[in-house]
């Protein structure tokens, strides 16, 4: 069951470490995975994570979904992307998206991660419903302590078919490929790939075994490989 992750609370600007206007949650998010590793991403692409963040002792959402909609259940006061700095030492490119919420607010994660306190901000390791690992950032607060509730944010490798299913089957040749373009494959991901490419080679090596007796024979290549197939 997923558990509640305490996030800290909106720090007094006077004691932020960061420029800031006055009190606010400025949320990040960056993914772990694909082409966009390591960078910031507009929160808005995430509001499936956001609506995680419960706000107050209420516990509101930041965001919630109603019927195909999104609504913020606080004021958005600086949105993601190119801006004129609103105060000085403040960027004109903004990672995150501010939202407006009081001194001293309490900021919950409910689902599974593991979180660290920073210095002038906390950082939560998570996951989407998909398995696909995030960092979330909140930046003006008052980080909270060091946290964990599993499992893992790392999603796990996902399963080999049988031997059998692994021949004659294209969709070996696509996950292959797909796993070889990973950025930084895991431990995991090539021991898949290393046992897709060994039964491949198998097929290879039957259709080979295969076609021997076959030469001589008044048939075609194709007309072989179509009863192969």
């Amino acid at each position: 069951m997923a558990g509640l992750i305490p996030l800290g609370r909106i720090v007094d600007p006077s004691r932020d470490v960061f420029p800031s206007t006055g009190a606010h949650l400025d949320v990040r998010v960056i993914p772990q995975f694909g082409p966009s590793k390591g960078k910031k991403i507009d929160p808005r692409t995430a509001r499936s994570l956001l609506q995680n963040i419960l706000v107050g002792k209420d516990r509101r959402p930041l965001v919630q979904q109603e019927g195909q909609d999104w609504r913020w259940n606080l004021p958005v006061t600086s949105e993601f992307g190119l801006r004129k700095a609103p105060t000085a030492g403040a960027s004109t490119f903004h990672g995150g998206i501010d939202v407006g919420i009081p001194v001293g607010t309490e900021l919950t994660y409910k689902g599974y991660g593991t979180y660290r306190p920073d210095h002038g901000f906390g950082s939560l390791m998570t996951a989407d419903t998909q398995g696909n690992p995030y960092e979330l950032r909140f930046l003006h607060t008052e980080p909270g302590k060091a946290a964990s509730v599993g499992p893992s944010a790392v999603p796990d490798a996902p399963q080999l078919p049988p031997p059998s299913a692994a021949q004659n089957n294209e969709k070996n040749t696509n996950q292959l490929a797909s796993l070889l373009m990973n950025e930084q494959p895991s431990f995991k991901d090539m021991l898949i790939a290393g046992a897709l490419s060994q039964a491949m080679q198998r097929r290879q090596n039957l259709m080979g075994e295969f076609m021997k007796p076959l030469n001589s024979a008044a048939i075609t290549p194709q007309q072989a490989m179509r009863l192969f197939n």
